[in-house]
């Protein structure tokens, strides 16, 4: 709530008489208004339109789009309750907390120290081993899940990493390729050094394009004057080591072209392409 005056003051008004003034102004407003009587006391209904509007220094923020289960709550009429943090141990027969230090997790992790083997397990397999595996398992579902549902609420829709060629009775040709596609690159080595199988599409990765080097002399003479430039005007970094590995690749394309040319020219001459002997 708040009240403005936009009347000039001068120099030698009293502030304080002013501003008891403005805020009498503002109470006797109040009780002009229409009045009820409640529980907690007299209540004043404040007035609904517009009188005027204070611009602010930030946009109004936008309404947070709801998740998955945030709209599936509100279909069922389904309110969110908060959990206590003590949850009774009946290992230890006393509350504990139920995360963070000294939790109920810990104190049964603890107790589970014994694994019997069932009749269908593999009795060679570790039984902690393959817990945990399934843990991280289902951390990364519950992330993927995050991750989807706010995909979803941004209004898009997020595509599968790899579609479900095991479930489905038609595997179509782009599942099939999907998948070969996305389990060429699934090693740490990226699939370089990966067996491939027998007539195995291998060009389905898309392919990155290259810069070419310069090929005329004009261009390749402005790249060494750009390098020397830089190089003598101490702008900008430089990688000294990369620079050198660039001018010892150049020297050995240059010296390769000589060659080559110095090689066409005794091929020329031996095949008396050149001036014959006895003539002057």
């Amino acid at each position: 709530m708040a009240a403005y005056d936009i009347s000039p003051v001068s120099a030698g008004t009293d502030v304080a008489a002013y501003s008891r003034d403005s805020v009498q102004l503002l109470v006797n407003k109040l009780f002009a208004l229409p009045r009820t009587k409640g529980d907690e006391g007299t209540m004043v209904s404040l007035p609904m339109e517009e009188v005027f509007r204070l611009p602010r220094s930030k946009p109004v923020p936008k309404e947070k789009a709801k998740t998955r289960w945030e709209k599936f709550m509100e279909e069922r009429n389904m309110k969110k309750r908060k959990r206590s943090r003590l949850v009774w141990d009946e290992v230890e027969g006393d509350w504990k907390p139920r995360w963070g230090y000294k939790s109920i997790k810990k104190s049964q992790d603890k107790a589970n120290w014994v694994h019997e083997v069932g009749q269908h397990e593999d009795p060679n397999e570790n039984p902690f081993d393959k817990a945990k595996a399934e843990q991280r398992l289902l951390k990364a579902r519950q992330k993927m899940r995050e991750v989807r549902n706010q995909v979803e609420a941004a209004g898009g829709k997020l595509r599968a990493s790899v579609p479900d060629l095991v479930g489905s009775q038609k595997r179509g040709k782009d599942g099939l390729r999907e998948a070969v596609k996305r389990a060429q690159v699934s090693s740490a080595s990226f699939g370089k050094f990966d067996r491939t199988a027998p007539n195995e599409a291998t060009n389905l990765q898309p392919k990155r394009k290259k810069g070419t080097a310069p090929v005329s002399g004009d261009a390749e003479k402005d790249s060494y004057l750009k390098t020397v430039g830089r190089v003598l005007s101490g702008d900008g970094y430089l990688d000294k080591n990369k620079a050198a590995k660039v001018g010892v690749t150049r020297e050995r394309r240059n010296d390769a072209r000589s060659n080559a040319a110095a090689q066409s020219k005794k091929r020329r001459s031996k095949q008396g392409g050149g001036r014959k002997k006895g003539r002057r």
